[in-house]
Parts: C-alpha cells; structure tokens; sequence
C-alpha cells in the first residue's frame, strides 16, 4: 500500500514538472549618451571704473583698467583708436613737433646788387616748432634761424656811385661822409608758416621778420681844429625785413627731409650806429629788397 502511494505521489510531481513551457525572453539595454559643449560669450565692456597711466623708467608705458575689481594691464604700444573706420595707432596721435635746420642758399640783395656785387652765398642753422590744428594735415609752425652770408664784396664810395654815397647827420647835427661797406653779414630770421601734409610732400607757406647786421665805414671829424673828415669811423648798419616765403619739404623718414625755400623781404631804411659811441647814430631812407633761395636739410625729433 505505501508503495502504492510513493509512486502515485513521484508520477503526480513529474506531471507538474514536465508540464511547465519554457519561453525566452529579450533583454534590451540602453546607453545613455551625455555631450557636452562650450559656449563662448563675449561682452563689451560697458564701463571702466578706473584707467591709471603708469609710467616707469626703462619699462613699457601701460595702461592700468579696473572693472569691477578685476584688473587688466594693457602696453600702450598695443593700444588701437579706431575713429570712422580709420585705424590711427596711438603715437600717431602727437600734436606737437620739435627739430632744427640746417640751410645752404644764395640771397640776391639788390642794394648791392646795382654796385655789381655777385650774388652771396651763406650757411644757416635753425630750430622750429610746429602745431597740428584739429586733427587734420594743417600745421602750424615758428621758428628761430641764423645765417651767415659770406661774400667778400666790399662797397668803395671812391670807385663806385651807389645809393649810399653822399653825408649824413647823426641826432648831433655831426657830419659823417661815406666810404664803404662790407656785404658780408649775420642775419637773423623769425618765420611763421602754415603746413599741409600730403604723404611725404609738405608745402608751406609763410611770413618772416629779419634783421641783418652790415659792417660800415665813414669819414668823420677827430673834433681837432680846424674840423675836417681825419678819421674813418666803423659804424654798424641794421636793417628790419619782412617778407614771405614759400616752402616744400620731402621726407626721406620719420626724422629726416630736405627741402627748398624761396622767399622775398623788403627793408625801407638802414640805421647806422657807430660801433664806438653808441650815442652816434642816424638813419637812411634807403629801401632795397632782397630774394633768397634754401636748401635745406630737416631733422624732427
């Protein structure tokens, strides 16, 4: 009987057990996949809230900004101005220029010049200045210059019948009769001049004021009596020009340019001042001009 049992209990567990369906199954696995990107936003910077200029000996110039406390040094050489789409680099931006010349010329006076004296030539040096105005190619300019003219022509009252000949009276009704002068001389010039700049080439036109120092001589009285021209007495002859001139510069560099000058003054009267006794004086009414042409050689710092 529990055979029996043993055997009905083994066939019912095979039923259940081989009866069960084995199915399959999809497992499906997914990748999440994450990308990652930069974005880059430039912003303008809206306000500056300190520019300092810092300046320091054997160091580049440098431009101090502060924005919202962080700091930026900029090298000036570096910085840009850009103005109605024209890029203009900061150095550029200098309005003020300093130089000196150095001149070569003839000058053709024509108080001598009606004596058959030849035409002079003389060597001057000269310093200048020149201003900007607004921005633009126009400038400026004075300057300070000496020349030196160098002929050896000499004006002889005996061989030669000029507009000099004749007697003077000083302030002290003293008679002085003339005997000659020397057409070497100092001169010294103040031009103003306006400036145009058109890429190398700058012309100019301008003004000038000069004076030239002449060495005279005449015949006057040693004061022993009787009275008579005994004594040749050196009196210093000056005269005032003004005139205007005419200017064009080529630039080889920076800081180097030539140029030629033409200009024209007209003196109306010489002053004579006896070089010992400056109380001794007179004036004569004689006007004469003078024109003049320069070569120049131009340095600008």
């Amino acid at each position: 009987m529990l055979p029996n049992k043993i055997f009905l209990l083994f066939l019912l567990f095979s039923t259940c057990l081989f009866s069960q369906e084995v199915k399959t199954d999809t497992i499906y696995v997914y990748e999440e996949v994450i990308v990652h990107d930069t974005v880059y936003i430039e912003k303008p910077i809206i306000k500056i809230d300190k520019a300092v200029f810092i300046s320091e000996n054997k160091k580049k110039h440098q431009l101090k900004l502060s924005q919202n406390g962080v700091t930026i040094n900029v090298p000036i050489d570096t910085l840009v101005l850009i103005t109605n789409k024209k890029i203009v680099g900061i150095e550029k931006r200098k309005s003020w220029f300093f130089g000196g010349k150095v001149h070569l010329g003839v000058a053709d006076n024509s108080l001598f010049k009606e004596m058959n004296a030849p035409v002079t030539t003389g060597l001057g040096l000269g310093v200048w200045t020149q201003k900007k105005l607004f921005n633009s190619n126009f400038s400026i300019g004075i300057g300070l210059d000496v020349f030196y003219w160098m002929s050896t022509f000499s004006v002889d009252a005996k061989e030669t019948d000029g507009k000099l000949n004749g007697y003077y009276f000083t302030a002290d009704h003293e008679p002085k009769l003339f005997k000659g002068m020397d057409s070497k001389h100092f001169q010294l010039q103040v031009p103003v001049q306006l400036y145009y700049t058109i890429n190398r080439l700058t012309p100019s036109i301008g003004w000038f004021v000069s004076t030239s120092s002449y060495k005279t001589q005449f015949l006057g009285s040693s004061s022993t009596l009787p009275l008579k021209f005994d004594e040749t007495q050196t009196f210093r002859a000056e005269a005032l020009q003004i005139g205007y001139l005419m200017e064009l510069q080529y630039a080889l560099s920076e800081h180097v340019s030539v140029g030629v000058q033409f200009s024209f003054g007209q003196t109306h009267h010489l002053v004579f001042t006896n070089t010992d006794a400056n109380e001794e004086s007179f004036k004569s009414e004689h006007a004469f001009s003078e024109r003049r042409g320069l070569l120049q050689l131009v340095y600008k710092l």
